[in-house]
């Protein structure tokens, strides 16, 4: 029989509401599979629990989300109203994580059709149960919410009612049973994966409860302990520490509070840890950290945390708050803790889903933010100029060109200088070059192998030498391979390329704008100098273009590719 709205004879009267239409209505109210489970843990939290389970059942299709808890239990007078929509023993209170007594039931009635709540109450040995069911309401079959005495738990269930490490049933607790889900369907080419859905329940339950979980909540998903996970890296973490060892907490550059109506809001700014922050443009997902992607860096950037009562209501970007995005950000945790008596302050939904300050506050708190913010940045910055210095002390000079050019002459032509030596006259222009590079083959054998390897491996080698005369380089070319020596006494060389690579190992500390600047201008002048002489180079010659056409073409070519992979 279809449930329809009461209405009176003469018309003039009707119930509130018409209860089908509007629990159907309400499964629509924001939650998604995350959020909701987040509701009923609250509920086991405010109930004293020290342990939580939450298992799903059914893989590509969930069927039914169960959630075992070891707290007071609910006492059997107040079950049966649990289940009422705007019903709650502590509405409206802001002590606990509830308020409005909505929060479970929406959340429940959002992912499926049936709650079902079996509690065992502190003292007692009787079980009792009470469920609200969409279809049979819709159907007519339930009217009201009913509460039943049982012996014992659910078969299928009863297993999550225990403590697992000394197999003992728990004296008391709650188990909420959510069943006709229909809203955990595989989503298709592009929708979500259960999967992935699980994924992200378990880094939301990790991180909402982080400060929970590291009072000693133990909360098991699919019977595997959640570590918690700290976007601050405040609180030490399993996981944190085993990769970290006993650098994985984080600076804490900044914590303090604005005081509203007697209350405290607390802000929090942190650097991470070094050790993930080394090389520019890393961050924890590729090159050298790359082994610390499971501590979830890159999801920081940009974003804030806020907690309410402890518990983590919003984590993501809040509009013209913090400074413009860059990419050192992810390594900056940023927090902010308020009390349930604010929630006016930070526009809390009945959902709790989505705290952001109101106006005036977001100004305060933006304000006060703005200054270690910006210190954490440059300490980040600082800590990249000086992976760079150590990394140029271990490198060989030109490294960085080099490295550019191999990469280029993947796809580049090869050359053909020095195809036509013999291999004896090869020899001996091998060996006056490790003379001139201070390199007796006689007497240092391991040097000169490893000079040897280095000029018949690379397509182009980069040396340094010094003598007397006016050219700026010597090149010669072996087997179609160029090697090229810097005569460190030629003005250029030593006025201006060594005080460059000089200037670029220093320590930033100690080099002033305004001589960056003068060394930028005197950069600018010598490379105009370099193009002017060697167009004055080309012009000694009669007939320029036929000598030097295809040498301009290819200087144009292969410097363009260069040039690319070194900005890169």
């Amino acid at each position: 029989m279809k449930q329809v709205a009461n209405v009176r004879q003469d018309g003039m009267t009707s119930d509130l509401i018409q209860v089908d239409r509007a629990l159907e209505s309400l499964r629509d109210s924001g939650f998604d599979l995350s959020t909701a489970c987040g509701e009923t843990v609250d509920n086991s939290i405010e109930a004293n629990a020290s342990i939580l389970k939450i298992k799903t059942f059914g893989a590509k299709q969930i069927d039914a989300i169960a959630f075992a808890d070891n707290g007071k239990g609910i006492d059997p007078r107040d079950l049966a109203s649990v289940l009422k929509l705007g019903y709650s023993t502590r509405y409206n209170q802001r002590q606990g994580l509830g308020r409005f007594g909505v929060g479970m039931k929406l959340a429940g009635i959002s992912q499926g059709k049936r709650i079902d709540i079996y509690t065992k109450p502190l003292g007692e040995e009787a079980i009792y149960h009470a469920y609200i069911d969409l279809t049979e309401i819709s159907n007519g079959v339930q009217t009201e919410i009913r509460t039943e005495k049982f012996s014992n738990f659910p078969v299928e269930y009863d297993g999550l009612m225990q403590d697992g490490q000394k197999s003992d049933s728990f004296e008391s607790g709650t188990l909420v049973i959510w069943s006709k889900i229909d809203r955990l369907v595989e989503g298709g080419k592009f929708g979500n994966s259960n999967q992935q859905r699980l994924q992200e329940l378990t880094k939301f339950l990790a991180r909402a409860y982080r400060k929970f979980i590291n009072q000693g909540l133990k909360i098991q998903m699919n019977e595997k302990e959640i570590d918690l996970h700290d976007p601050l890296f405040i609180l030490e973490s399993k996981r944190a520490s085993e990769l970290l060892g006993e650098n994985a907490t984080a600076e804490i550059i900044q914590s303090d509070s604005i005081e509203i109506d007697g209350q405290k809001v607390i802000y929090s700014v942190t650097l991470l840890p070094e050790e993930v922050r080394r090389v520019r443009g890393e961050g924890g997902e590729k090159g050298s950290v790359k082994k610390y992607s499971p501590l979830y860096i890159s999801d920081n950037e940009g974003k804030v945390s806020i907690l309410r009562n402890g518990r983590e209501i919003y984590y993501d970007t809040i509009s013209r708050f913090l400074p413009a995005r860059k990419d050192q950000d992810r390594f900056i945790g940023v927090e902010i803790d308020f009390p349930a008596t604010l929630d006016e302050y930070f526009q809390v939904r009945n959902v709790k889903r989505g705290a952001v300050p109101v106006d005036k506050l977001r100004s305060e708190l933006r304000a006060a933010i703005q200054k270690p913010f910006m210190a954490a940045r440059k300490k980040i910055e600082e800590t990249w100029n000086k992976t760079v210095r150590e990394q140029r002390k271990e490198e060989e000079s030109h490294t960085p060109a080099t490295d550019a050019m191999k990469r280029a002459e993947e796809t580049s032509p090869r050359g053909r200088g020095g195809l036509n030596i013999s291999e004896k006259d090869a020899e001996e222009k091998l060996k006056d070059l490790l003379l001139d590079q201070g390199i007796d083959p006689d007497t240092d054998k391991d040097a000169a192998d490893a000079f040897k390897q280095k000029v018949t491996e690379l397509p182009i080698t980069l040396s340094d030498g010094s003598w007397p005369g006016k050219e700026l380089f010597d090149i010669t070319h072996l087997n179609g391979r160029a090697i090229i020596q810097l005569n460190h006494r030629h003005p250029f060389i030593r006025g201006v390329y060594d005080p460059v690579k000089e200037l670029a190992d220093s320590d930033p500390e100690l080099v002033s704008a305004e001589e960056l600047l003068r060394f930028a201008r005197l950069v600018e002048g010598a490379m105009d100098v370099l193009f002017m002489a060697y167009a004055k180079a080309e012009n000694m010659h009669l007939t320029p273009d036929d000598a030097y056409a295809d040498l301009r073409s290819y200087w144009g070519q292969f410097s363009a590719a260069y040039v690319q992979e070194l900005l890169k």
